[in-house]
């Protein structure tokens, strides 16, 4: 099976930290600083999971996740939420995430979680 992550994070430095973290055990990367149709990148694309920055320019990946979760064909992807505003996350609504992880985050962690969703084959 092929390994698809497909990453929505607005600080375009982290496209080279994930790609460095992912590399090599993950067959294709799939970066994007935004984007107003998460579906059509899914689509596009077919990730095994999706990491979204919460906040992003615009539009945040809380109402990214609540697409993909809303979706029929698409809600049983795997979503991991990062944000440097856990206390935000945590007050308000849960859209739907199969995973939060706080910035800065501990990369061991980080791959643990994405491979754990992985396995699972479904959201929680």
């Amino acid at each position: 099976m092929e390994k698809r992550i497909l990453i929505i994070e607005d600080d375009e430095d982290m496209e080279d930290v994930f790609k460095e973290i992912f590399s090599g055990e993950w067959d294709r990367i799939y970066f994007y600083l935004d984007t107003d149709d998460i579906i059509n990148l899914i689509e596009k694309h077919q990730p095994n999971i999706v990491i979204l920055d919460y906040n992003l320019n615009g539009r945040n990946g809380g109402e990214l996740c609540r697409t993909i979760k809303s979706d029929k064909k698409y809600h049983h992807i795997p979503v991991l939420l990062l944000s440097a505003f856990p206390k935000f996350i945590y007050q308000n609504e849960n859209v739907g995430y199969d995973a939060f992880l706080e910035k800065p985050f501990d990369v061991e962690e980080l791959k643990m979680i994405v491979e754990e969703k992985i396995m699972d084959g479904s959201s929680k």
